[in-house]
């Protein structure tokens, strides 16, 4: 076998597309993949902190039970109930995205390739 009867035959410009919307597909798919490691990251962040203004809400409320007129315990209260309020208004932000990634990764995983189309018949 010559080294010349080895080569494959020059690809088609309708593969060398088909080629690149296959890295396209792949590229944007470990994007999201990326960004679905980076949302995980920051909902385990978020629910350690959001448990921790929980903790710190009880002890501020049993300050405030406690407190004498005018101590900085109502205050503080007010403070920890603002932190958690807005703990768990990104915990929400950061669900809802985690959905849309969920949602994207199962439109590529799901969309068929202009080669399948192909396959099947389809135009």
């Amino acid at each position: 076998m010559t080294k010349d009867s080895r080569r494959q035959p020059p690809i088609t410009v309708e593969e060398a597309a088909e080629l690149q919307r296959a890295r396209d597909r792949m590229i944007a798919r470990d994007r999201l993949v990326d960004e679905m490691v980076d949302n995980n990251e920051m909902q385990i962040k978020n629910e350690h902190a959001r448990g921790g203004a929980e903790i710190e809400l009880a002890c501020a409320v049993r300050g405030a039970v406690r407190a004498e007129p005018g101590s900085d315990a109502l205050a503080e209260l007010e403070r920890v109930i603002a932190r958690l309020e807005m703990l768990r208004e990104e915990h929400r932000r950061l669900v809802a995205e985690r959905e849309w990634l969920n949602t994207s990764l199962r439109e590529i995983d799901n969309s068929p390739s202009s080669g399948d189309h192909q396959r099947s018949g389809h135009a």
